[in-house]
C-alpha cells in the first residue's frame, strides 16, 4: 500500500465521484479507478458501492476512511517536521481563506512571503467556512483565515481584528446620503444578501428579527464580489463589511445601529503541528492586521472629532 492509494481513496470518498476526484487529483478516471481497485484488492474488501454513476462508501469504506485520514495527518506532520530542518529554503504552505479575505487582505501578504522565501511553494485555496474548517481538520491546510468563532472545537481561532457590518448602497441609492441607519428602518427595504450558507446571513437574520424588521430579500448570491457589483448597478442594498465595500468603486457605506461586529481570525487545527512556514505567515498576517486596526481607529477618531456625534436617523 502506498500513500497515493490513501490520497486517491480519500478524494473519491470526499467527492463521492470518480470523475470529480480525478479532476481534483489531475489524473485520468481509469487511472484513479485502477489505483482504488488495487487498494481494495490489497485490503481484501470493497470500499465503494458503485451504482451507475453514483458512488457510496461501503461499511468497510467508512471505517477505512477514518484510519486513512489519521494516517495522512501523521505523515503530513512528519513531513513538515522534517522540512523544518531545512528552515524555509524548501517546503510548502497551503492557506485556506474565506472569500472576504481572498481579495482585500491576503494576496499582498502571500506575495511578500513568496519574495522572502522563494523556495517555499505557496497555495491559497478560497473555501466556504465549513469546507475550510473541514480541510484544516483533515490536515490539508496549514492555517486558515476566516470569521470567528469556528463551528467545531476541532479548530482554534487566534483573533486578528473586529470589523462592523454596514449597509452598502450605490451612490445613486436613496439612502446614499445617510451616515447611519437603524436596523428597524430596514423593514420592507429591498436587499440582496449572501445565501443561507454564509454564517453572516444567519447573524443578519437574527439582528433584523430582534429589531422587528422584515426586509424584502429580492436577490440571493453566493459570492461577495458579485453581490457588491450587483449593488453598484442597481437600487438594491446589501449588508457587508466596509473593508469589502471599498474593494468596489461607486459604493457608499451607511453605519448600522446597533453595531454588529464580526471577528477575523487565524484558524488552526486543534493540536495540529504548526510548521515554521505557517508560523511565519501567521506573523506577517498579524502584523499587517495590527497596522490596519491602528489606522482604522485613528480614522474613526478623526471622523468623530471633525463631525461630532452623529445622530441616528430612522426611516
Amino acid at each position: 500500500m502506498e500513500l497515493r492509494h490513501l490520497r486517491y481513496f480519500l478524494a473519491v470518498a470526499d467527492h463521492l465521484s470518480f470523475t470529480r476526484a480525478a479532476d481534483q487529483l489531475g489524473v485520468t478516471q481509469p487511472t484513479l479507478s485502477h489505483q482504488v481497485g488495487q487498494l481494495e484488492k490489497e485490503i481484501n474488501s470493497v470500499l465503494f458501492d458503485r451504482v451507475g454513476r453514483r458512488v457510496h462508501l461501503t461499511p468497510s469504506g467508512e471505517i477505512f476512511r477514518e484510519y486513512a485520514q489519521k494516517a495522512l495527518k501523521e505523515v503530513n506532520s512528519a513531513t513538515a517536521a522534517i522540512s523544518e530542518l531545512e528552515g524555509l529554503r524548501h517546503g510548502a504552505l497551503t492557506v485556506g481563506v474565506f472569500e472576504s479575505f481572498s481579495t482585500s487582505l491576503l494576496p499582498p501578504l502571500l506575495a511578500e512571503f513568496c519574495d522572502l522565501y522563494p523556495g517555499v511553494h505557496v497555495t491559497m485555496r478560497q473555501l466556504p467556512a465549513g469546507q475550510l474548517e473541514e480541510q484544516l481538520d483533515k490536515g490539508n491546510l496549514n492555517l486558515g483565515i476566516a470569521y470567528s468563532p469556528p463551528a467545531t472545537d476541532k479548530i482554534v481561532a487566534e483573533k486578528l481584528f473586529d470589523e462592523p457590518l454596514v449597509l452598502v448602497v450605490g451612490t445613486k441609492h436613496r439612502l446614499a446620503h445617510r451616515k447611519t441607519i437603524h436596523f428597524s428602518a430596514l423593514d420592507g427595504e429591498p436587499l440582496t444578501l449572501l445565501t443561507a450558507g454564509f454564517p453572516s446571513r444567519r447573524l443578519l437574520e437574527s439582528c433584523l428579527a430582534s429589531a422587528g424588521a422584515k426586509p424584502r430579500i429580492v436577490l440571493e448570491i453566493n459570492s461577495i464580489q458579485a453581490t457588491l457589483a450587483t449593488v453598484r448597478h442597481t437600487k438594491l442594498a446589501t449588508i457587508l463589511t466596509k473593508r469589502m465595500a471599498k474593494t468596489v468603486p461607486g459604493l457608499h457605506c451607511v453605519e448600522l445601529v446597533p453595531t454588529v461586529v464580526r471577528t477575523a481570525a487565524i484558524f488552526w487545527r486543534q493540536g495540529g503541528y504548526r510548521t515554521t512556514a505557517a508560523r511565519v505567515m501567521a506573523d506577517l498576517i498579524k502584523k499587517a492586521c495590527a497596522v490596519l486596526s491602528n489606522t482604522q481607529r485613528k480614522t474613526n477618531a478623526d471622523t468623530r472629532k471633525g463631525s461630532g456625534a452623529t445622530r441616528d436617523i430612522q426611516a
